[in-house]
């Protein structure tokens, strides 16, 4: 019986400093192949597409945003959409990147503009180029509903 006790014993040998270290320094060294691995991975994966890429509809932070500050920028898919409420109170909908270097632009409402602050672009609220370096206008996307019910905007032109 005695020796039955002694094979199912651990290892005998106590553990020492050398032992010690060298799972310290493995085990950083798997941390940092870990964290220098993550991001190229992550940049390589593909983005989640939303389970509807070809609509989107306003959520109450949205709809408190497009209340407050005039505009709101949600996504449709991939692409970022700027949503705006006219002078007239009607829902509009554009591309929220600038087509000249991809800029996300913002709505001005005492000028009645969409603008980029990247190089001065400026569309009006159809999303045609006023003025600036942006070679094409935005792309339109139909708004329908009201803040007070549901608000939905989808990828068909306006």
């Amino acid at each position: 019986m005695a020796e039955r006790s002694e094979r199912a014993s651990p290892d005998p040998t106590p553990p020492t400093r050398r032992r010690l270290l060298n799972g310290l320094l493995g085990g950083s060294l798997l941390g940092w192949i870990a964290s220098a691995l993550y991001p190229v991975l992550r940049y390589l994966s593909p983005l989640q597409q939303a389970s509807n890429a070809d609509e989107v509809e306003l959520d109450e932070r949205a709809k408190s945003s497009l209340a407050a500050a005039g505009f709101s920028i949600l996504a449709l898919g991939s692409e970022r959409v700027l949503v705006l409420r006219d002078p007239r109170g009607n829902l509009r909908a554009t591309s929220a990147k600038c087509t000249h270097e991809g800029c996300t632009v913002q709505y001005k409402a005492d000028e009645a503009i969409i603008w980029c602050a990247c190089h001065n672009g400026r569309f009006d609220l159809d999303g045609r180029v006023l003025s600036g370096p942006p070679p094409r206008a935005l792309a339109v996307y139909k708004a329908s509903g009201t803040l007070e019910t549901r608000v939905v905007i989808t990828r068909e032109s306006a």
